[in-house]
């Protein structure tokens, strides 16, 4: 018999009750897998608090050690006829004046394994306690400060250098305090009542320090794995092993700091749940199987009745669906069209202020021309004066074909400002606000100062754009060109426009300030509508402000809005700044 034919022989009773029994044994796993996520979320969110803790512990010990040992170090120096004997290199002086600290600070402190003195070469001069390195050999290998952990002659201590200054400010020597690593392990069991190791294995042979030398924890990380461990059973608990990666002065003097949680508790709570789940899954099971033997026709019978419904209400759904579709692709159509139209009235627009723009910049450059105009008309009367009356020499007429010259480049210049204006740079940059502040300045001088317009750039703060550069100096220039229309329209006397960029609460912010007496306009944001205009219908067209408000928002990411001060309207663009 294969397996189709089974298939047929099996009643859809046992076929439902099999079925149902897997799912509640796939759901009661998922449920103790849930479970067990979250008890070890909580156990591991419990070993990290406790690994961030003891890292809080050494890191303040060290900063307190080093400050505490510091400062006695300044103490001992500026102590009776200490500063002398280090400007002579008296190790006998320096030994006599310093016991006294010495026995003070052996009491505050037993892991203070030496107290050293040397000379301004970092040769020793005298010690108290161990004897230390002959020359501190980190000072021509480690930059300063030269506190912290460091390797040499078969030991791995902390050393603590305090420098001695004479009275031309010049270094005659240096006092060290070295400290026994085992000091911050007892600081860590004091503060937190956990055992800590310091593991150093750049040596020969690896050195571990520990505050109990029998301790059965020790013997485990002795045998160098416990880098791969990932628990450690002993005397019927189960510890976790965590690592602190101390820095030592230089790469060599790196170490580790170990130290074991006792995580018995939530391998017990762990183990309590694998037989709670186990248990609730076969009571669910058990009381499964009763209740659907016992209620399986009914059901059965429900779920007939439901089909039926469901196969009604299948087909009015797919009536529903085909009138739906139809409703979709008619809005679509209709939403693709207004875009059509939409993005034809923008392309004309776009036409419209490019040609407005062009008559504008045809205006500024017949100002920036008439200047250099009246030079040349002005050399050549001189140079046909000189020529009557026979004093044309040769040197002379030089000098005003250069002068000449000059005026002639300065046009050419001129028509290349404004030929870059209008060439199509359509890829943004990342540029200072500075950039575009000057192109329109020299785009729009010649035309103010003509006019008699008085303009002011002031850059508090030159913060990079990333923008399209020529639309953002179209649109300062439609800003400033609408200013000095609306400054002659109304005949200001002493007309004044200001540029002004600045940075403030998290953004980048340009000003366009005149004193035209403001926009009068209500409701204002009614003058970036397109077609627009306060102007008179014969020198407006509408569509500056609605074009610049286009570049501003659409095109390059930043804000703009206007609103009336005493003098005039001050229109703002905002940047969000990119920190």
């Amino acid at each position: 018999m294969n397996f189709k034919s089974l298939s047929h022989s099996v009643s859809v009773k046992t076929k439902t009750i099999v079925l149902v029994l897997v799912l509640i044994v796939t759901l009661s796993a998922i449920f103790f897998l849930i479970r067990y996520n979250d008890i070890k979320s909580v156990a591991s969110s419990d070993q990290l608090s406790e690994l961030k803790r003891v890292t809080v512990v050494y890191q303040e010990t060290l900063k307190r050690t080093q400050k505490f040992y510091i400062t006695r170090g300044y103490a001992n120096i500026n102590s009776y006829g200490i500063r002398e004997a280090f400007e002579h290199s008296n190790a006998t002086a320096l030994h006599t004046l310093s016991l006294p600290r010495w026995k003070v600070i052996t009491k505050e402190n037993h892991f203070l394994t030496s107290f050293c003195f040397y000379d301004r070469e970092g040769k020793l001069l005298t010690y108290f306690g161990q004897k230390p390195q002959e020359k501190l050999s980190y000072f021509d290998t480690v930059k300063k400060p030269y506190d912290g952990f460091w390797y040499a002659g078969e030991h791995f201590r902390y050393h603590t250098v305090s420098e001695v200054w004479d009275r031309n400010h010049a270094i005659v020597g240096y006092v060290v305090f070295v400290i026994d690593p085992r000091y911050f392990l007892e600081q860590i069991r004091k503060i937190m009542d956990i055992d800590a190791y310091i593991y150093y294995e750049k040596s020969p042979e690896p050195l571990l320090f520990s505050m109990d030398k029998d301790s059965p924890i020790l013997q485990v990380l002795s045998q160098d794995n416990f880098a791969i461990l990932k628990e450690v059973s002993l005397n019927g608990h189960v510890f976790a092993p965590y690592t602190i990666a101390g820095k030592g002065l230089g790469e060599n003097n790196d170490f580790k700091i170990i130290f074991l949680q006792d995580i018995t508790h939530w391998k017990e709570i762990v183990d309590k749940a694998i037989l709670q789940s186990i248990i609730v899954m076969v009571l669910l099971t058990l009381i499964t199987m009763l209740v659907m033997n016992y209620g399986f026709d009914v059901i059965l019978h429900q779920l007939d009745e439901l089909n039926a419904k469901l196969i009604h209400s299948q087909t009015e759904l797919q009536v529903i669906n085909k009138d739906l579709q139809k409703r979709v692709q008619q809005e679509i159509e209709l939403k693709l069209k207004k875009e059509r139209e939409a993005n034809e009235k923008e392309r004309i627009l776009v036409h419209q202020s490019k040609l407005a723009s062009m008559g504008e910049m045809i205006g500024n450059i017949a100002h920036q021309w008439r200047q250099p105009l009246t030079e040349l008309s002005s050399i050549l009367i001189n140079t046909e004066i000189f020529f009557d009356r026979g004093k044309l020499t040769k040197e002379r007429l030089q000098n005003k074909i250069e002068d000449a010259n000059m005026q002639i480049k300065f046009m050419s210049r001129t028509i290349d400002d404004f030929r870059n204006f209008f060439s199509s740079g359509k890829q943004k940059e990342s540029l200072p606000v500075s950039v575009p502040f000057g192109k329109v300045e020299k785009l729009m001088h010649a035309s103010l100062k003509n006019n008699g317009i008085a303009f002011m750039i002031d850059i508090q703060d030159d913060f990079p754009l990333f923008i399209y550069p020529n639309e953002i100096t179209q649109a300062l220039l439609n800003l400033i060109s609408n200013a000095k229309d609306i400054l002659l329209e109304r005949s200001v006397k002493a007309g004044e426009i200001s540029l002004k960029a600045y940075s403030e609460m998290g953004k980048d912010i340009i000003e366009v300030r005149d004193n035209a007496g403001g926009v009068k306009t209500d409701p204002i944001e009614k003058i970036f509508e397109p077609y627009f205009s306060t102007k008179h219908a014969t020198s407006g067209t509408g569509i500056g402000l609605y074009m610049t408000k286009i570049i501003i928002e659409k095109n390059n990411a930043g804000t703009i809005l206007v609103h009336n001060e005493d003098k005039g309207a001050v229109f703002k663009i905002i940047f969000t700044s990119r920190d």
